[in-house]
């Protein structure tokens, strides 16, 4: 027996010895050489996405597009919000580039690389435009450094400068046929439109510039105009993500369609979009029926679902007359103290079922999810307003809608139109360019009212090789006023209000473009129109709005916060809790008051 056991005991040492014991790979992990690029494309194109649609919520609940929590500025949001944006940003996106790029390089993929380092400065400038100085260069070493220290943020600009001339030049290059990229979700394999988005999204990064180093951003600027390569300016080259219908495996539908069309609006709509929309240059705005659609087309009476209609217009509003608010007065409002505008500054901006939130209130949730203006056909494939006055969750309602199929504007022909207006007012443009902020102003305006249109009746710019969506273009059409005919005639009864328009008062005041030319008005207040009308067009992108506001103060005499001493406007955000508490070498802000370094903060945005 004891022979036997030895016998054993010597098999299992034999048997052990011959084992490596000291493994090294795990045997489920995915090798380097095993990932496919495209499939890895995919994911960072879809995320990237989510990440836009995120930040963008930000970005719209500070400048009046949607309502923000909190009594005040500085609980308008808490670290823990910022989290997901964060993780998404790193952990999938600019953690998915890096693995990507070697393989891409080593294979040959240059449309991979390109599209890759195209989204990942827009991302790094994201991050550095919302938080300030973020990690970057010691980001992505795993276990070798978990605790990577924070870039400065001019550094990390040049580095998204450098990613976009790296992805401009491998766009240049013949796209590896064996490797080619089987789904541009954005650009269906367009090269040339990329290069128009790089150069674009250069324009945005120098113009960003141009406040605290005005000579470098404008050699820059000039630099970008005289690219042969060009800018977005047609439909087809609008920087869009665009969702469809499928519900499930994989829900493919619009998030913030998802979050307020399924089970009732969970989002309240900014009270004073809508009521510039409404009331502006004495008209209605012709996109305002496709960006907000309405529960119900009367004002609620009851203040279980509206606490404000008891209460008193906050007396730091305007109010009864043209009276400025903190910010001053706002652009294209007719100042005649008789114009119902004044009476409609807070709680109901309109007497038609507009039902917003005014800004930063910070008061609970009553049972109106089914009553509150929610988004419309534009951008996120809701129902156009026909009056129809039907809650989200009718059937008819829902079945009539775009289901979802909407977009996110990341970069539309008309953002380009009013920074190039931008620009020219204050810069020294190419000759092809200067003196054009007028024609820039216009066809900014005539730009975004089309693309708003068009997406609707047509469901498609044809931008990425997929079919058109679901259109709203049998109920348009049959729409008074929304006939092709008819809303051409208000599109030009519009911009000729922008251009010319002068109030009621007294003593006119021109508030038009070439009105305030005319009158020969400094330059500010020509980039406040502009600016305005820029907001507008921004609906549904937080981003380029978060930054326009800081960049340049405009538009002026936004609504006020309800509080009357709000406490200071964010001009960065808090670092979000994942950051701060898992790395060593992050220390949390002591408020949202410290400035991205391009904002030299001259203007007051405390109101």
């Amino acid at each position: 027996m004891k022979f036997i056991k030895y016998i054993a005991l010597t098999l299992l040492i034999v048997i052990a010895s011959s084992c490596d014991l000291e493994l090294q790979d795990d045997p489920n992990a995915i090798k380097l050489e095993q990932i496919n690029p495209t499939l890895i494309l995919n994911r960072i194109q879809i995320n990237f996405a989510t990440f836009f649609n995120t930040a963008s919520t930000f970005g719209m609940q500070m400048t009046r597009m949607q309502n923000s929590g909190g009594a005040d500025y500085p609980n308008t949001n808490q670290p823990t919000a910022f989290d997901g944006l964060w993780t998404n940003a790193y952990a999938n996106i600019l953690n998915d580039i890096y693995v990507l790029k070697p393989i891409a390089e080593a294979q040959g993929l240059t449309r991979h690389l390109a599209i890759a380092q195209t989204i990942e400065a827009y991302v790094l400038l994201t991050l550095v435009d919302y938080f300030g100085k973020v990690p970057y260069s010691e980001a992505f070493n795993g276990l070798n450094n978990p605790n990577p220290k924070a870039d400065e943020q001019v550094d990390l600009y040049n580095k998204a400068i450098e990613l976009l001339n790296k992805a401009k030049r491998n766009f240049g290059l013949a796209p590896n046929p064996s490797g080619a990229v089987a789904f541009d979700f954005y650009y269906g394999g367009t090269g040339a439109s990329w290069v128009r988005l790089v150069n674009s999204l250069k324009l945005k990064l120098f113009l960003n510039l141009r406040v605290t180093s005005p000579t470098s951003a404008q050699d820059s600027i000039v630099r970008v105009l005289n690219d042969v390569g060009g800018l977005i300016t047609a439909q087809t080259q609008n920087f869009v993500f665009r969702y469809a219908t499928n519900t499930a495996d994989p829900d493919s539908r619009h998030p913030r369609w998802i979050n307020n069309w399924l089970t009732g609006a969970n989002d309240y709509i900014a009270n004073y979009l809508m009521w510039q929309m409404n009331w502006g240059y004495n008209v209605q705005d012709p996109r305002m029926r496709y960006y907000f659609y309405r529960q119900t087309t009367a004002n609620n009476t009851n203040p279980n679902n509206i606490r404000c209609i008891l209460e008193q217009v906050p007396a730091h509003y305007p109010n009864t007359g043209p009276v400025a608010g903190p910010g001053g007065f706002p652009p294209s409002i007719d100042r005649n103290a008789t114009n119902a505008a004044w009476g409609r500054t807070f709680c109901f901006p309109t007497a038609a079922g507009y039902w917003g939130r005014d800004h930063v209130d910070p008061q609970g949730i009553p049972p109106d999810g089914l009553l509150r203006t929610t988004w419309g056909a534009y951008p996120v494939g809701g129902r156009f307003d026909a009056n129809n006055g039907l809650a989200v969750t009718n059937a008819t309602t829902l079945a009539n809608s775009m289901r979802g199929a909407g977009i996110q504007p990341i970069m539309m022909r008309s953002f380009v139109n009013f920074m190039i207006a931008e620009a020219d007012l204050y810069l020294t443009l190419p000759a092809a360019f200067e003196g054009t902020a007028r024609t820039q102003f216009e066809n900014g305006i005539r730009n975004s009212i089309a693309d708003v249109r068009d997406w609707t009746v047509n469901g498609t710019y044809g931008s990425n090789g997929f079919g058109p969506s679901p259109t709203q273009a049998a109920t348009i059409q049959a729409f008074t006023g929304h006939d092709n005919t008819a809303f051409n005639a208000s599109v030009n009864d519009y911009v000729t209000r922008a251009l010319t328009f002068s109030d009621t008062s007294p003593v006119p005041i021109p508030m038009g473009y070439d009105a305030l030319v005319g009158a020969s008005q400094p330059v500010n207040e020509l980039m406040n129109l502009v600016a305005r009308e820029y907001w507008i067009a921004l609906y549904g992108n937080g981003v380029e709005a978060y930054n326009l506001i800081r960049r340049t103060g405009f538009p002026r005499g936004m609504q006020p916060a309800i509080a009357p001493n709000p406490g200071k406007f964010p001009r960065t955000f808090w670092y979000p809790v994942v950051y701060e508490a898992r790395n060593a070498n992050a220390t949390q802000k002591p408020n949202q008051e410290g400035t991205v370094f391009w904002d030299n903060a001259s203007s007051n945005l405390d109101y």
